[in-house]
């Protein structure tokens, strides 16, 4: 019974994660309120036998992911148009590199069962923050393509072991460090402007609607502070702090969703050597999500 409990929820968010590739943000809120609603259910049956505590909150995230490419291709081009301008010789050449800025509003909720803990973020960024250099979205940075983001989300959750200071007073601590898992999923429209430039050989458009998708997990380590004043024995205040560094990728798609222009839709990935997949153009790529938020705390002993 002690155990069942917490794989319970294990179970529901990690088939959560796996099937967002189709899903859409409106599905994604019902979801979370779901898992919450089966959450605080379970808890309530078992409060009296487990050693259970917890908060749910709104609050703020920032999501800040660094990628390095490969730079194999474009060190060929440029070695190729040096030595014929300047003569034969060596090239060195910098990486190109990039980072990806997402703030975001936050919606968490953690529970606590003894030692052991779990907290989930679902954050709804609004715009993206690029800098560097991205060899894979050149041509759309350099047609001016607006940054704002629909139907986007980032998904950072957390499993773990901690304890808590003054544990049996008003105003304790929580101090824990996990395992971390975080998912994003972002969208944008491109415009007409540049949708019109996808034609045929014969200059004839054939979309009508194209966005850009693009589709990243990791793992990674992170550490959970969580702050709390209780106004009764079971309810009180929390602030919640997390901090996430994500550092081994496990998946990384960015393909385009639209319509042609016979009203059919159809779905391009970016590939290389047939593999669905744009890893194999990435060096390496590491990330950081920081989470703070204010919310109700509960506990049930």
């Amino acid at each position: 019974m002690k155990a069942s409990l917490p794989i319970a929820g294990i179970v529901l968010i990690f088939l959560t994660v796996v099937n967002l590739e189709d899903m859409e943000v409106y599905d994604m809120k019902k979801i979370f309120f779901v898992l919450t609603a089966v959450f605080c259910t379970g808890l309530l049956a078992a409060g009296d036998i487990l050693d259970i505590s917890g908060d749910i909150g709104l609050g703020y995230m920032n999501y800040s992911m660094f990628t390095t490419f490969r730079s194999s291709a474009l060190k060929s081009q440029l070695k190729e148009g040096l030595s014929s301008a300047l003569g034969e010789g060596n090239l060195k050449y910098d990486e190109p590199k990039s980072s990806d800025y997402y703030n975001a509003l936050g919606l968490g909720l953690s529970v606590k069962v003894s030692y052991f803990f779990t907290n989930l973020t679902v954050g709804f960024p609004f715009r993206q923050i690029p800098t560097g250099y991205d060899p894979l979205s050149a041509k759309l940075n350099t047609a001016g393509i607006s940054n704002k983001l629909t139907n986007s989300v980032i998904l950072d959750w957390q499993l773990g072991g901690g304890f808590t200071l003054f544990k049996n007073r008003p105003l304790n601590i929580f101090l824990g460090a996990a395992l971390g898992i975080g998912y994003v999923r972002t969208s944008r429209h491109l415009p007409q402007s540049f949708v019109k430039t996808v034609t045929d050989s014969h200059g004839n458009a054939v979309a009508s609607r194209l966005d850009e998708i693009r589709s990243i997990t990791m793992l990674g380590i992170g550490v959970d502070v969580g702050i709390k004043y209780f106004f009764t024995q079971h309810i009180g205040i929390v602030m919640d702090i997390k901090d996430t560094v994500y550092f081994l990728p496990l998946l990384n798609k960015r393909f385009y969703r639209g319509t042609d222009v016979h009203g059919r839709d159809f779905t391009y990935t970016i590939t290389k050597g047939n593999t669905e997949d744009v890893k194999s153009l990435i060096k390496h790529s590491w990330a950081n999500n920081f989470n703070i938020r204010l919310g109700v705390a509960f506990r049930l002993y």
